[in-house]
């Protein structure tokens, strides 16, 4: 298949849903081609991946901590700012072309919010 036939199809389908292949990117050599050629570009995509991955974990932490809570209810918060992580990690995934759509950026976003909401409230926090 051509790289025109191939965007031809992408444009067809659009970006809602994960493309065919995409559990290959999920294995250890489907970076290898970007890393090859862009050696101090993948360290830097790798901090930025790490950084996009706890920022969210971080901040609802910052947040949190300060009201010296301690209950089971901080811990799906937690879990609700790494769900949302995941759905920034994907979106710093489109530079090395491994996207997995919007429903899984936009999925990300509200199941985690709904996670963080679901604990503040349980915490008496909101």
């Amino acid at each position: 298949m051509g790289k025109k036939s191939k965007k031809k199809n992408r444009k067809k389908n659009g970006n809602w849903t994960p493309p065919k292949g995409a559990h290959k990117y999920f294995s250890a050599t489907s970076d290898y081609d970007f890393k090859s050629r862009h050696p101090i570009g993948y360290g830097f995509l790798v901090m930025l991946s790490i950084f996009a991955l706890m920022l969210p974990i971080v901040v609802y932490l910052i947040f949190v901590l300060p009201y010296n809570i301690n209950s089971p209810w901080l811990m799906l918060g937690w879990v609700g700012g790494f769900v949302i992580g995941i759905g920034l990690f994907n979106l710093v995934a489109i530079i090395i072309k491994q996207y997995l759509g919007h429903l899984v950026s936009i999925l990300s976003f509200i199941i985690g919010s709904i996670l963080i909401w679901i604990s503040l409230v349980q915490m008496g926090i909101i």
